[in-house]
């Protein structure tokens, strides 16, 4: 077996006919259908079923595609790493975040690229902070970026929790909703009528039972870890979400500025800190670390 073998048989996947497939491979297709077949016969499986309407899977072989498409992946990301090794200095940085916050990771590592990031290839992606923290743990990330209340440092597991700003819990609402109307503090009774939509976010879970314990079972509709979606929900749906501030304009694309920010800090403790959470006996590299204080620097810019 062969990976060129598995390649033929993706390709022949994708087009349905051998003279296609074929022409798409830039080989003859009396050499495609050989290979097909040597493959076959060393798996003992038959992957394609060939008919005058043209060349199809077999249920056997389209249980074998997603490990053949697995296989070329994995050997083509091998090829991929092995290339940029080559390379002095070169590194992967891995950083997880939670909801919305992707445009200061992204900011300053394209602005300084050129200058100081060009043997950097940046991995980012937004996760729960459960996620967070077993990666963390399991050393696959270099570091988390989270927003934590200080009574839940314990939940951190040995993890190290740097602060870099702090930030304020909203419950955010359209111009429509009968609480952007209110003349007074919100009260826990104004919550019952309301329908809520939340981010994936275990700290926003966590406050939306508090506020249950509190005042009684509350209507959840939606749970998202998309800002666009979240947009959605409020302004079609008319839900409310949390929202914190700060995040708003750290989000990549989606403008919340039309909407009503309620204070909620009278009801439950509003207060966070965003900052890094990274693994103690992970040591960072010095890549690793400018990147974090240019992304740190990017985020406190927004608060001056």
């Amino acid at each position: 077996m062969t990976f060129e073998q598995l390649l033929y048989a993706e390709i022949l996947a994708q087009h349905h006919s051998m003279q296609k497939a074929a022409d798409a491979l830039h080989i003859s297709k009396s050499g495609l259908s050989l290979a097909i077949t040597q493959l076959e016969n060393e798996l003992g499986v038959k992957l394609f079923e060939r008919t005058a309407k043209g060349t199809y899977l077999t249920k056997q072989g389209k249980q074998l595609l997603a490990s053949i498409s697995d296989i070329l992946r994995f050997k083509n990301n091998l090829e991929s790493t092995a290339k940029q090794i080559v390379a002095r200095d070169y590194q992967k940085v891995t950083i997880h975040y939670m909801n919305t916050l992707l445009k200061p990771f992204m900011t300053p590592f394209t602005r300084n690229f050129h200058t100081k990031y060009s043997q950097i290839q940046l991995d980012i992606s937004c996760h729960e902070l459960g996620s967070i923290i077993r990666r963390l743990h399991s050393q696959e990330i270099d570091a988390g970026f989270i927003a934590v209340q200080q009574s839940d440092n314990d939940w951190l597991q040995h993890l190290v929790f740097t602060p870099i700003c702090d930030t304020k819990l909203k419950l955010i609402c359209s111009l429509d909703n009968p609480l952007s109307q209110l003349k007074r503090p919100i009260r826990l009774e104004d919550l019952k009528s309301q329908k809520f939509s939340l981010f994936n976010d275990r700290f926003h879970d966590i406050l939306f039972e508090r506020l249950q314990f509190q005042g009684g079972p509350l209507q959840l509709v939606l749970r998202v870890d998309d800002a666009w979606a979240m947009k959605e929900a409020i302004s079609k749906l008319n839900t409310v979400c949390f929202g914190r501030t700060l995040q708003e304009e750290l989000s990549s694309s989606t403008d919340f500025s039309e909407f009503v920010s309620i204070d909620i800090g009278h009801l439950i403790d509003d207060n966070f800190k965003l900052g890094w959470l990274t693994n103690p006996n992970h040591m960072l590299s010095s890549k690793v670390q400018y990147l974090m204080a240019d992304i740190t620097a990017e985020i406190q810019s927004f608060q001056s």
